[in-house]
């Protein structure tokens, strides 16, 4: 049985990276590898991983029994332990950082290992601290034996760092999550999930383009699903609703479970996500887009990044200029004016999804890689 050796900082349920690597571990467990699953540090609750799902998955957390509640003393102590399970490994291992970056050196520097990276974010959008660690993974990325990126835009980059045998693994979903879903309530809305980011995710583009939108259609509601404004409002979106004049038509719901989720975007008329065009919107790939497009609803997007090359306008989405609320609007307001031709666009931009952002078909491009030799 082929073996591999997966290495994450910590494990933080329902959050996009812990999505991605459950994707990944289910991928390969189907696939009969055997996976040795290691969280370095502690998420603040010390979550664990329940593993009852797998058949070849065995986790260890280099943290436990640990009683410092210093975050500096237990951050400190993970680079400790992670230099100490490094000297563990048996020689001609394959092993597998997902993300991880500030362990990397560690695990790059022994030559008898096959070490492969996995990234979603460009180098210097999510920059370590202090800047030595950063100098010291950039030079610890070209002993790599391989690297697993999410975007084109991501693959030059690493490339151009001096990393080896760069690869593209898509954005992944489970659709078995929105297998059955049927739509529960009678309530129009558009919806959004996610942080309620306007540098990442556009989401004041997004109001400004709603406001637009109930003027001709007063009974469609916005939901904005994550973690709501706090009082100081540094976003600036609760001023801004009070300003449009639209404060009883969005609702800001707060964090829905992940076991809710599908069931909350398939509700929806249709889903949005105004991304603006940026360095980690060239390089990153949202992952949210995945669970828009399962829920069969027609997807309004910006053409921003990867997203135009697995999506096309009028066809399988709706895609508008970023940082344009007007166009943006225009695309919502089709979606509801035309309610047949929109599922038809949601249909059929589910059928990407599925086969695009499989994660079994992810999960094979690891193993080939991997176990090529």
């Amino acid at each position: 049985m082929d073996r591999i050796i997966i290495l994450a900082s910590a494990y933080k349920p329902n959050t996009a990276p812990a999505n991605r690597l459950l994707s990944f571990l289910k991928g390969l467990d189907e696939l009969g590898v055997s996976i040795e699953l290691v969280f370095i540090y502690p998420n603040d609750k010390q979550s664990k991983l329940d593993t009852d799902a797998y058949k070849n998955v065995k986790v260890t957390y280099l943290w436990e029994g640990r009683r410092s509640h210093s975050k500096l003393m237990k951050y400190l102590r993970s680079f400790v332990d992670a230099a100490r399970y490094t000297k563990k490994i048996q020689s001609k291992s394959q092993v597998l950082l997902i993300g991880a970056s500030e362990y990397l050196p560690f695990f790059a520097k022994r030559k008898d290992l096959s070490v492969y990276q996995e990234r979603t974010e460009h180098y210097d959008v999510v920059k370590l601290r202090p800047s030595f660690l950063q100098h010291r993974y950039m030079r610890s990325i070209q002993r790599l034996k391989g690297m697993f990126v999410i975007s084109t835009a991501l693959q030059e980059a690493y490339k151009s760092a001096g990393a080896k045998d760069v690869q593209i693994l898509n954005m992944t979903v489970d659709a078995n999550r929105f297998a059955n879903l049927k739509k529960a309530t009678n309530e129009t809305y558009i919806a959004y999930c996610g942080t309620a980011s306007n540098n990442k995710d556009g989401v004041d583009d997004l109001i400004k383009a709603f406001a637009i939108v109930v003027k001709t259609h007063p009974d469609v509601k916005l939901k904005i699903m994550g973690k709501a404004p706090s009082k100081d409002d540094e976003s600036g979106n609760l001023k801004l609703v009070e300003f449009l004049g639209i404060k009883e038509k969005v609702e800001f719901t707060g964090i829905i479970p992940a076991t809710e989720m599908p069931q909350m975007l398939k509700n929806a008329t249709v889903v949005a996500l105004a991304r603006p065009d940026s360095l980690q919107a060239q390089c990153g790939f949202p992952t949210k887009l995945g669970e828009y497009l399962l829920s069969e609803n027609p997807v309004v997007v910006t053409k921003v990044g990867d997203i135009p090359l697995f999506l096309k306008d009028g066809e399988t989405a709706l895609l508008s200029q970023d940082r344009d609320p007007e166009e943006f609007a225009s695309k919502l307001l089709w979606a509801l004016d035309n309610p047949r031709e929109a599922a038809e666009i949601g249909h059929r931009g589910a059928q990407v999804a599925m086969k695009a952002f499989n994660y079994r078909t992810e999960a094979e491009k690891i193993v080939r890689t991997i176990f090529k030799d």
